[in-house]
């Protein structure tokens, strides 16, 4: 029987350090695609590696100047991955080694605010990526429009493994946590979604995966960050919690204790920072699988430790094809999409 997506995961779920570099390869060698219906051409949408996703309100310069010091380490750590970059209201350019003028960006734009990285050629910057990263920051129209903004960014489960003695995909999300202090974070696996395909067909044929594997994460932080306003939204293996939102369950002390009394918590790592936590469910970033009962008690117990703290506009990346031939496909995509997020109550 020749591999799939399904067997390398099943064999990765059962022995996830013996088996971490064959799937790694897998994921790299063995892209999503999806056949267009009118032209019936495949197109690559779509790859498994990791990725790590921060929210915070950027208005104040200083925040800002955080967000290009966080792009400035993804940099310093992609190198030579890296052939192009894009500010926010430029061209896509070449990439070069050459640090950003911080002061020169941060005077040049009052509004939307944004730079954007990627391993492709500088012609093919709206196809898949297998490093990128990316920060944008929105127009801010007051108060009483309240936003979000968001930093992200992706490596191949390759890359991960290749400089664990750097510290690796954990090391470098860390690192760039401690860099912006967001109000809340996630890392861990994901798939990795070309630009221009988050029309709903695309997106449709992504459900399954989404479905059966619930440590497999996706989204985008663009289009996201409005949907966190009051609160977060789903976890991942690294879920980083700011003081400003833990007060809403009672502090650190109640975070813990709330986390104590959920069945999987003795496998949860907790750490404390100068602004927050980072909660890390298990060893190592799963996939699991809905098949297998109680699969990532880790990620279950941090769910239901955070759940409070979830907004009430959170919605997931994930609708089903059934949706799209239903004449409520609005009101049937809102109800997925609020289960995915909460897919590990």
């Amino acid at each position: 029987m020749s591999e799939s997506i399904y067997s390398v995961i099943e064999e990765f779920n059962e022995n996830p350090i013996g088996s971490m570099r064959k799937a790694a390869a897998y994921f790299e060698e063995n892209p999503i695609i999806w056949v267009d219906p009118w032209d019936r051409k495949p197109e690559i949408i779509a790859r498994i590696g990791l990725r790590s996703v921060f929210f915070l309100p950027a208005r104040d310069r200083e925040i800002r100047l955080r967000l290009l010091q966080a792009i400035e380490s993804v940099r310093e750590a992609f190198g030579d991955k890296l052939h192009w970059i894009v500010l926010e209201g430029g061209k896509v350019k070449e990439y070069r080694t050459d640090s950003l003028a911080y002061d020169s960006l941060l005077d040049r734009y009052k509004g939307d605010f944004g730079v954007y990285i990627g391993s492709s050629t500088p012609e093919d910057a709206h196809g898949l990526q297998d490093f990128q990263a990316f920060f944008f920051c929105e127009r801010y129209f007051g108060p009483d429009s309240p936003v979000m903004d968001g930093f992200e960014f992706h490596v191949p489960l390759s890359w991960s493994i290749d400089h664990a003695a750097q510290g690796g995909f954990s090391g470098l999300a860390s690192k760039v946590a401690s860099i912006i202090k967001p109000d809340w974070g996630t890392a861990g696996f994901a798939l990795t979604v070309k630009c221009g395909h988050m029309n709903p067909e695309p997106r449709a044929s992504l459900n399954p995966l989404l479905q059966k594997y619930p440590g497999l994460d996706c989204g985008r932080s663009i289009g996201d960050a409005n949907e966190y306003p009051d609160g977060m939204g789903s976890v991942n293996w690294l879920t980083w919690v700011s003081d400003t939102l833990l007060q809403h369950i009672g502090g650190r002390e109640a975070a813990r204790k709330n986390l104590r009394e959920q069945p999987g918590s003795d496998q949860v790592k907790v750490a404390e920072l100068d602004w927050g936590m980072v909660f890390q469910a298990g060893a190592l970033p799963g996939l699991g699988d809905n098949g297998d009962p109680g699969t990532l008690p880790t990620y279950q117990a941090v769910a239901r430790t955070l759940k409070p703290l979830r907004s009430p506009n959170a919605r997931g990346f994930t609708a089903s094809p059934a949706a799209l031939d239903s004449d409520d496909e609005d009101e049937i995509w809102d109800r997925e999409t609020r289960a995915w997020v909460a897919r590990f109550d």
